[in-house]
């Protein structure tokens, strides 16, 4: 029987070792589910914000396409309106000129004679005089058609109607140079924002990805807990076994203990009996003994 309570006994301490080390691992997967769940809080705060950001940004370059898109609206009609003045120019200035310059050849037809007598200096052989007296002469029409521009300039600076509609023309044309700075400029401002936005979504999509993963091992760390968990409630359970045995064990140990004396102490009484019996004396240990085992 003393063996069996030892072998069990021993038992019972492996059984205890064995419970504080599955509580330490069930502590540490509490801690890492902790950590981990706190990092992934995280990771969801930032990315909340990173995607808000990167809205933020897409909002603002489709509001900055939609102003882009009217403006160009505007571009157009302003084009529309500097052509039309562009037309009534070139119609007033060759008005101008075909008054003015009515007595002497038009510079469209010198330029015509000049293209012709370069194509004859390049495409035909000619003696050195004759090559001499054609470069002179496409010489003299060059000098000819730059007097004449100048002759023109000076003709359509002076009339009033050309000059009245060449303000209306660069008034408009500064307009529209203005439009097109203002245009480019939101241009440039919308392919940051497109870029940031890029960003800030690729940002997003990384930190949701660590989120995920935080997330995963969050879990992973819960379900090995409640598994160290559940391994302490079954050594738990086990150690009660196990006490509720050495409880028993020593409860019958204790009573054959008791059985054991009470026979030695009525085999010491009958023996004292039995010199009472014959008249021997006894002593006052002996009458104790007597009484104990129930013999006075």
């Amino acid at each position: 029987m003393t063996e069996v309570l030892e072998n069990i006994e021993e038992k019972y301490d492996s059984k205890k070792k064995e419970l504080e080390i599955h509580r330490s691992s069930r502590e540490r997967f509490f801690k890492d589910a902790e950590d981990w769940e706190q990092k992934r809080d995280e990771l969801n705060k930032q990315t909340k914000e990173l995607f808000a950001r990167a809205n933020e940004a897409k909002e603002r370059r489709e509001k900055l396409n939609e102003e882009i898109r009217n403006l160009k609206s505007q571009k157009d009609e302003i084009l529309k309106e500097l052509m039309l003045k562009r037309d009534e120019l070139k119609e007033i200035r060759d008005k101008v000129i075909r008054v003015k310059a009515s007595e002497r050849p038009s510079i469209k037809s010198l330029k015509k004679r000049l293209e012709d007598l370069e194509m004859k200096q390049q495409t035909q052989n000619l003696t050195k005089e004759k090559e001499d007296e054609l470069i002179e002469e496409i010489r003299k029409l060059h000098a000819m058609i730059e007097r004449y521009k100048k002759e023109e300039e000076e003709f359509v600076k002076n009339d009033r109607e050309y000059q009245e509609k060449k303000a209306e023309y660069l008034s408009i044309k500064i307009k529209l140079d203005e439009l097109n700075q203002k245009i480019n400029g939101l241009i440039a401002e919308r392919e940051q924002a497109h870029q940031q936005a890029m960003e800030l979504f690729e940002q997003a999509y990384q930190s949701k990805a660590k989120s995920d993963e935080a997330h995963q091992n969050y879990i992973n760390a819960l379900q090995k807990a409640k598994e160290e968990d559940d391994r302490v409630k079954e050594i738990i359970k086990e150690l009660k076994d196990y006490e509720k045995i050495i409880v028993a064990i020593r409860q019958t140990q204790t009573t054959q203990k008791k059985q054991e004396r009470e026979t030695e102490l009525k085999k010491v009484a009958e023996d004292i009996y039995e010199k009472f019996k014959k008249g021997e004396p006894l002593t006052t240990e002996d009458i104790l003994i007597l009484q104990k085992a129930g013999f006075l």
